[in-house]
């Protein structure tokens, strides 16, 4: 067949992909690949600091000279590392005519419990580039911020999406706004899969629980088909924009009906390695039998796969939404401690 997999995936399929986290060398790769966007996360500092620290380094420095809380400095920090990745991107932004090309930030984890945190956050993604997009938690306080970004006409992505609740929930009051506003910008929600598995793999080990692996692994999928399913269903205007990949499956489970899928570069190496078959698969069946064994092991999953399984309230407590805010405030910590530490040096 002609192409690699990801051309083949937009032509055949109508699927779109996105880079995580990437490095300077992923950013590259990723848009010599047919990458249509780009989403970072609170710990994507970190992440650097970890596989690339050359290149957080001298950000860090030139952030220390100004300000004398480190904190203010974490955050001058991401916004710039986010910043670069939208001077790439920006050419994608522009030919598009600002409808792909877009790049996520979102601010501190330890702050995102208030609306007015989540605001500023995202006032401040407006000041780094025209396609640098607001990444808001499905949240009662991520929801106070997501109303004020459509309000004001921005492109938004709504994320730590593990159940079919949060779904309608944002979909719902999407359309509310939009209908007092009259505008519709760029609305994404990233239903969010290998890290549901990773939060099943734990509560099991924990627990002592006797569920395989494989169908841990494919919760994610599972429960973002769901999502699908409600959002192909009522129509919803979002572009789900699968997260948290930790397989290919990820991926190629999720291929099709408009939508897009954000993954680390190495993943995306994967699949063009292995090249494999193309088809639309966010429409294929689940399995039954491991709906079953999830739903019978893990109350969460019966939670995540029915539409009136959480209350609004129960969001921002929801285990695997916690799991994922622990990832972030480890990854803001590593850029946190790099800060201390040169802070420390140049004293």
């Amino acid at each position: 067949m002609d192409g690699h997999y990801f051309e083949r995936v937009q032509a055949d399929a109508g699927g779109r992909w996105w880079v995580n986290n990437p490095t300077i060398e992923e950013i590259d790769l990723a848009l010599a690949h047919g990458a249509m966007g780009c989403t970072t996360n609170p710990g994507y500092g970190g992440n650097l600091v970890q596989r690339a620290p050359e290149e957080v380094l001298p950000v860090v420095r030139e952030c220390l000279a100004q300000s004398d809380d480190d904190e203010v400095v974490a955050e001058m920090v991401q916004a710039r590392l986010v910043g670069r990745i939208c001077e790439r991107f920006a050419p994608l932004y522009e030919e598009t005519d600002g409808q792909e090309g877009f790049v996520s930030i979102q601010g501190a984890p330890e702050r995102d419990t208030l609306g007015t945190n989540i605001i500023e956050a995202a006032e401040t993604a407006w000041t780094i580039a025209p396609n640098a997009t607001p990444k808001i938690p499905a949240t009662i306080p991520g929801y106070r911020a997501f109303e004020y970004a459509v309000r004001k006409g921005s492109q938004t992505i709504v994320t730590e999406v593990f159940s079919v609740a949060q779904v309608i929930e944002t979909c719902e009051r999407y359309l509310r706004v939009t209908a007092e506003t009259g505008v519709r910008p760029p609305f994404f929600m990233s239903p969010i899969t290998g890290i549901l598995g990773d939060h099943f793999k734990k509560l099991a080990a924990r627990d002592g629980l006797e569920v395989s692996v494989e169908a841990m692994e494919q919760a994610g999928v599972i429960v973002s088909r769901a999502c699908y399913a409600v959002v192909a269903e009522r129509d919803y205007p979002v572009t789900l924009l699968y997260g948290g990949a930790r397989i290919e499956l990820d991926f190629s489970g999720l291929v099709g009906g408009g939508m897009a899928a954000t993954i680390n570069w190495s993943t995306a190496a994967e699949l063009i390695e292995h090249d494999p078959a193309v088809h639309v698969s966010v429409t294929d069946p689940s399995d039954p039998a491991m709906v079953e064994v999830l739903t019978q092991a893990f109350p969460e999953m019966r939670q995540a796969l029915d539409p009136e399984g959480l209350a609004l309230a129960d969001f921002e407590e929801f285990g695997p939404v916690l799991h994922f805010r622990d990832l972030f405030i480890a990854g803001w910590n590593g850029v946190r401690a790099m800060v201390a530490q040169e802070r420390l040096a140049q004293r």
